[in-house]
């Protein structure tokens, strides 16, 4: 035999077993009733198969990882079997899947939060070294957008399903829902949207110079195809050499989205980043940006330190060395407290400032017209000495301090990045044992039945098991009886009936002549 289908799933299993893997159907139901599903010594017979021969997919990076990501996997064979707790604890089985797939994946994710206009794609471009996210003025980032290195340069898009969308659709804000149809309906986004809602992912390969252009189509604002992505991957062969290959970067929705489903696909990626990066104006922190850091942190709980603030657009204060001498002791006395940073000095350590604009000019200074050029030089005379352009570039890139911010991700994080997300996945080991003790107390009786069940021997499991072989084999005789009868009795009736209709026929006949 190649294997057993799952009567309930249909899932193929391996001859050896007896309980669909997947969903714990009785592979050999069509020899007996459910009664002897439910028998206790066959449940355990079910629990013990599954710990057996439960598969596991190795953790090549790290060993500690893997022998966690082995006792999950155990647990959760264990806790699926029907009446073990999975069925009233779905939030549960949720985290052991996000837990398994945390562990499988090394990618270290870096997700980049902030308010409108506060230079967050433009800081991500600087990062990637090329202008890959939209910098448009109106806000361009409703799809959660992931750039990540890659030996073919391609673009990914995965799209809302139905249920999704009516999800979304749903969580409009009232209070924008006039602004958001305004701009839906003026881009005509109804006419297409049952083409692309529950649309199949799309993957495309093209050249490194074609990877902007095809973001465009998906995530600009301009276009009505925007609104019903919902992620979008772009792999990227030309990152800079000292980019780190295990980086993720995430360009997120909004918190403050008009529509909230968006703001909440933000949310849960906080949680699960192994870094967060909040953009705000070096100018200002005021309500809304402290509102934002505060919902970060609030995310984030577990690990502050893995909040870091980057105050953008440091070019734009009047005297920008002075000015932020002053303005970051600022910063780190507002951000320090039970809902931020837990000193000062942390805060002082995690708040970077960087004027990312001007360091992607003097990266494309070449390209660049006389007007633009101009802004290069009116930053480079800001400082004492001042710095002209393009004789001083190097020493301007360095006064935007980008490259002080990609050093934080090489040295700080990912150089740390295995220690982190190995403390993660302590953090999130614990929480689902947590969980499962406490179904644990909950189901202390039911186990208990279970396990004096267990003890009972195999000649009398063998018995029961025949017993019951021996009642099906007597209800099949009985069918079989049954069926004999009830066709002999079809046939009586048809060979009554037909006599009754012939002689209703012949009374027709002879009363019509």
């Amino acid at each position: 035999m190649e294997g057993l289908n799952c009567p309930k799933c249909g899932l193929q299993n391996s001859d050896e077993r007896n309980f669909c893997h997947k969903c714990g159907a009785f592979l050999h139901g069509d020899k007996y009733d459910q009664a002897v599903y439910e028998l206790p010594e066959v449940k355990m017979m079910r629990i013990v198969e599954n710990l057996l021969l439960v598969p596991h997919q190795p953790i090549a990076w790290d060993d500690l990882t893997d022998m966690y990501a082995t006792r999950i996997e155990r647990l959760r064979a264990l806790f699926t079997v029907p009446g073990m707790g999975a069925e009233d604890n779905s939030a549960v089985c949720d985290k052991m899947n996000n837990f398994l797939d945390q562990c499988r994946n090394p990618d270290f994710q870096i997700a980049f939060v902030g308010t409108i206009k506060t230079g967050k794609s433009t800081l991500i471009n600087a990062l990637l070294g090329k202008n890959y996210a939209s910098m448009d003025v109106t806000p361009e980032t409703a799809a959660l957008t992931k750039f990540r290195a890659s030996a073919r340069d391609y673009v990914d898009i995965t799209f809302y399903s139905k249920k999704e969308w009516e999800k979304l659709w749903a969580s409009i804000s009232k209070n924008d829902a006039a602004v958001f149809m305004n701009e839906y309906n003026e881009l005509k986004a109804g006419d297409v949207k049952d083409k692309w809602v529950g649309h199949k992912k799309i993957h495309k390969e093209m050249s490194n110079d074609a990877v902007q252009d095809e973001l465009s189509i998906w995530s600009s604002s301009k276009r009505p195809e925007h609104y019903f992505v919902k992620e979008i991957e772009v792999g990227i062969s030309t990152l800079p050499p000292n980019f780190p290959s295990q980086v993720v970067f995430v360009d997120t929705p909004g918190l403050s989205d008009p529509v909230a489903y968006r703001s909440e696909i933000t949310r849960n990626y906080i949680r699960r980043a192994n870094a967060v990066f909040v953009c705000i104006e070096a100018r200002k922190i005021q309500s809304e940006e402290i509102n934002t850091i505060a919902t970060v942190f609030s995310y984030s709980s577990d690990s502050k330190n893995k909040v870091h603030i980057i105050a953008t657009q440091w070019d734009l204060l009047s005297d920008p060395e002075k000015d932020w001498a002053k303005q970051r002791p600022y910063f780190a006395r507002r951000l320090t407290g039970p809902a931020f940073f837990d000193s000062t000095e942390t805060a002082l350590g995690n708040i970077i400032h960087a004027s990312a604009y001007i360091y992607n000019l003097c990266r494309d200074y070449d390209s660049l017209d006389k007007k633009t050029r101009r802004e290069i030089r009116n930053f480079g005379e800001k400082f004492e000495p001042e710095y002209e352009a393009p004789e001083d570039l190097p020493q301007i890139e360095e006064k935007t301090n980008v490259q002080s911010v990609m050093d934080v991700i090489r040295n700080k994080l990912v150089d740390d990045y295995k220690r982190m997300k190995v403390e993660d996945i302590k953090v999130n080991f614990r929480d689902i044992i947590q969980n499962l003790s406490r179904i644990n107390e909950e189901k202390r009786e039911v186990y208990s039945r279970l396990l004096a069940a267990s003890k009972a021997d195999s000649q009398t499991l063998e018995k029961r098991l025949a017993e019951q072989q021996q009642r099906c084999d007597n209800t099949k005789k009985i069918a079989s009886q049954l069926d004999e009868i009830l066709k002999n009795t079809r046939q009586r009736t048809k060979v009554r009936a037909d006599t009754i209709c012939g002689k209703l026929r012949l009374k027709l006949s002879k009363s019509k002549k």
